[in-house]
């Protein structure tokens, strides 16, 4: 019989060589399909997300060309406003204040060989006067002066007279004016000192002894401020057709600054993010205002009614939100490509696993059926140890089909379980004996511990499917000799079933991951100990299946103990009055 197995032995191991030999190749092939097409996978979602960061660059670019525009238009408006500011101040300034009151000091200084001391006497004079455009221009003057003929171009001064070295630099401005014999009506002169502009309008004229007479006034800056302001608020400075009305002065921001820097009118409040321009009064209206400059600012909000469509908001956050979200999910598509790849590559080990635990039982109980009809057995004891090999490993097989048909229902997520009130205790010894004979002979012993009275609502296949599982995890990861304790108790209320093994224990880091599917320790896959990986990951599913919950802990020896929890059933009243 020894020569027989021997002999179907070594042709088995042939086949089998054969067999893993195809099979590897098989393998071979489709990993490398696999990673094949994985790489391929990969390089497309690379080119998506570029092909995405390009496009989000182009419609950023193209967006920032759009408000670029945009806002070019709104300086333009800008600028034309600013252009309206000095076309208007220059001409209503000039023409109905310096004009005007430089002609009346003029005729004043004919008719008179010295001006009056005091400054009310020419303010009287002209706020008497019957032209309202003289009492109005009037307003301009801070102080007259004069440079009168026959005395040595002396300057004399009615009102406040300026500082000696101003009233010097004046003189001296109306003698290179005298020497020049510049034409036009009047000239002004602008002097900066010390921070503060003095402005000064000068005229010439003949008087009836034919002398020529120099005379003028010192502009009140106050004053003039107060003036242009007036011109500036008389009516819009954008034309009316420009945004059908809409934009009016409180949407405009303009300041007039003086040679000095300071801020001689301030029309509307300052405007966020406003679009401004920056002009120089220049030699407009005889450059009355030269040195002058005028910034002007629009709204941002006119834009809705200036510019079809509006001022173009920024994307930008948009775009990198859109791209944040690609990168994400591509980023998603790579990790699950990854856990796919892993998983298949775990199904692979799992086949390969399935078909070695299946190629052993197979084998013994060909073996030893072929023995049995060639009779080629001795006694009635080696007859007898041949069926209970072959019964060991039929058990042995069916246990393996039905993880794997288990593990099938729990994929699919169909459930079978018919729970009905069993008493625990009868059932897990009818398992623990049904274990025991199954190990012919193995030097390992079954110990039940179980507590009576304890009751839950379980499928009875699926229990003896969950503790089998356990009891041969412990057999097959254990010594060879050892005790291996089946319990049951009841705690928390509870129904608490437990297998305690004598083997090396679970690691601390890693008794989650144990009840993980196609999972092995990394000593149990380095060792020749077999596994397929889905046992502890089929007793997981049909626990929780029942509501419970399963873990690993220390034994109380080296050992693990693998513990299952299910909920007590309820107490009936037959069982209350057994109590």
């Amino acid at each position: 019989m020894q020569a027989f197995a021997d002999s179907a032995g070594g042709a088995e191991t042939a086949q089998t060589r054969v067999l893993y030999s195809r099979l590897s190749k098989a393998f071979a092939l489709s990993w490398n399909s696999r990673n094949t097409r994985t790489t391929l996978i990969v390089a497309l979602l690379l080119v998506s997300l570029v092909t995405a960061g390009l496009l989000t660059a182009q419609a950023y670019v193209a967006g920032w060309y759009q408000r670029a525009a945009a806002e070019s238009v709104l300086r333009d408006y800008s600028s034309l406003v600013a252009d309206e500011v000095i076309r208007r101040t220059s001409a209503d300034v000039g023409y109905y204040g310096y004009y005007v009151l430089e002609t009346a000091v003029l005729r004043e200084a004919q008719r008179s060989a010295k001006l009056p001391a005091d400054i009310a006497d020419i303010k009287g004079a002209f706020a008497s006067a019957q032209e309202p455009g003289l009492r109005n221009a009037a307003r301009l003057a801070k102080s007259y002066f004069r440079i009168e003929p026959g005395k040595g171009g002396g300057l004399s001064f009615a009102g406040d007279a300026p500082p000696p070295r101003i009233a010097q630099w004046l003189q001296a401005q109306i003698a290179e004016m005298a020497a020049s014999r510049r034409a036009g009506p009047f000239k002004k002169l602008t002097l900066v000192d010390q921070g503060s502009v003095h402005s000064f309008v000068v005229g010439s004229a003949q008087t009836p002894a034919g002398q020529e007479v120099f005379g003028g006034f010192e502009t009140d800056m106050a004053a003039l401020g107060a003036w242009m302001k007036t011109v500036l608020e008389r009516q819009p400075l954008l034309p009316p057709t420009l945004g059908h009305g809409k934009v009016t002065n409180a949407m405009v921001q303009v300041s007039v600054r003086d040679p000095a820097g300071s801020q001689l009118v301030q029309l509307g409040a300052p405007v966020a993010g406003g679009l401004s321009a920056t002009k120089a009064f220049g030699d407009t209206y005889q450059g009355i205002f030269s040195g002058y400059t005028v910034i002007a600012a629009l709204d941002p909000q006119v834009g809705d009614a200036v510019i079809i469509g509006g001022l173009p908001r920024s994307r930008l956050p948009f775009f990198l939100g859109l791209l944040a979200l690609n990168v994400a999910l591509i980023v998603a598509a790579i990790l699950q490509l990854r856990r796919e790849t892993a998983l298949q590559r775990l199904r692979d080990e799992f086949v390969a696993s399935v078909s070695h635990e299946l190629r052993t039982p197979l084998t013994q109980i060909r073996m030893f059926t072929e023995t049995l009809l060639l009779e080629r057995v001795r006694s009635d004891q080696e007859h007898r140890r041949s069926l209970e090999i072959i019964d060991r490993e039929a058990r042995r097989l069916g246990q393996l089909v039905e993880n794997i048909l288990q593990f099938s229902r729990s994929d699919r997520k169909v459930s079978s379980l018919v729970r009905t009130r069993r008493e625990l205790a009868p059932l897990l010894a009818e398992i623990a004996d049904d274990f025991a004979a199954s190990l012919n002979g193995s030097p390992v012993q079954i110990e039940p511990r179980l507590a009576e009275g304890i009751a839950a609502e379980v499928d009875a296949d699926a229990i003896r499917q969950i503790v089998l599982n356990l009891l041969d995890n412990g057999v097959k990861y254990g010594p060879n000799q050892q005790r291996i304790l089946l319990g049951l108790e009841a705690r928390d209320g509870k129904a608490v079933v437990f297998v305690e093994d004598e083997g090396p224990g679970i690691p601390v880091a890693e008794r989650r991951r144990v009840f993980e599917r196609f999972y092995r320790l990394k000593r149990d896959r380095e060792s020749a100990t077999a596994g397929t990986g889905i046992g502890l990951s089929v007793v997981r599913d049909l626990v929780l299946r029942h509501d419970g919950r399963c873990h690993v802990e220390n034994g109380s020896g080296k050992g693990a103990r693998f513990v299952v929890e299910l909920p007590l059933a309820p107490s009936t009243p037959a069982a209350e009055g057994a109590r």
